[in-house]
């Protein structure tokens, strides 16, 4: 049996949700409900605006995108998630609080995002 392949071991298919590095954003950028929320806020100005796109880690597919917005001062944060297609995955942004930086400000409305069952 000569030129055999050696068979290796394929581990778990990885299943999951993955993100791009977030890119800062505009408000002409973010989602319409989103700008919406935060034009209402004073000291809006002061927040800082991302937008990252989300993918199916199984199929390498698009699911939409996240927009966040931040603030510095308060670390409170307001994030919403479009799918991709015709499906409305949230009806209104979500508020929260987050510890350190943008990641760690992802990583948290992902977590919320995953509990609320609109990605894996």
């Amino acid at each position: 049996m000569p030129n055999m392949p050696i068979a290796r071991l394929r581990a778990d298919e990885m299943t999951g949700t993955y993100w791009t590095p977030p890119r800062e954003a505009t408000m002409a950028e973010i989602h319409p409900l989103l700008m919406a929320l935060l034009i209402m806020l004073p000291n809006y100005e002061r927040w800082r605006l991302h937008s990252t796109d989300v993918y199916d880690m199984a199929s390498g597919g698009p699911l939409g995108y996240f927009d966040i917005a931040l603030d510095p001062v308060t670390h409170r944060a307001c994030g919403y998630f479009n799918s991709v297609g015709t499906n409305v995955a949230m009806r209104k942004p979500v508020w929260f609080q987050y510890a350190s930086d943008t990641c760690d400000a992802l990583q948290t409305f992902y977590e919320i995002v995953r509990e609320a069952g609109h990605v894996d």
